[in-house]
């Protein structure tokens, strides 16, 4: 009866490490998953501030003929800053970004703020007023320490008015 007794209680150790060990593991597995739901909410937060929109009339998009000028005004209609730099831009099959467009942030300052609007222009050859064109623009999020976070964008269906 010594030995049987001497048996249950190495099992009942064993059992007691083996219980230990999966509670650690569940414990980290958890940790992990909360903290990988931290970032996941933090990235949609962000995700979710950041919005925009091509606020121009669409059937009366300006279009200068002479050399190709057309401009779109993109307004910040989330609750976070957007990046003036990022902007990516594009019209009937033609993208632009950078260096390649012209930008105005419209009502002053230096960052573009909820409210405030861009005017973009940019080179698009061969539109004629009558027809219907596809455009959007995208542009990135600014978090208070100015890192990008978050993307926005816009599409619209427009027409031309020559200028």
């Amino acid at each position: 009866m010594a030995g049987s007794a001497v048996s249950e209680i190495i099992f009942f150790i064993a059992a007691i490490m083996i219980s230990s060990a999966v509670a650690v593991t569940l414990v980290e597995v958890v940790d992990n998953f909360s903290a990988d739901l931290g970032d996941e909410a933090s990235v949609l937060r962000w995700e979710m501030r950041t919005n925009m929109e091509v606020i121009n009339d669409p059937m009366y998009i300006p279009y200068d003929t002479s050399d190709g000028n057309l401009t779109l005004y993109l307004k910040n209609t989330g609750s976070g800053d957007l990046s003036v730099d990022d902007i990516i831009i594009s019209a009937n099959g033609t993208t632009d970004a950078g260096n390649d467009i012209w930008t105005k942030l419209l009502g002053g300052g230096n960052e573009w703020e909820p409210g405030k609007t861009v005017q973009v222009n940019f080179r698009v050859s061969g539109l004629r007023e009558g027809i219907d064109y596809n455009g959007w623009a995208a542009t990135s999020g600014k978090t208070s320490s100015g890192s990008i976070r978050g993307t926005a964008q816009d599409t619209i269906v427009f027409q031309i008015k020559e200028v």
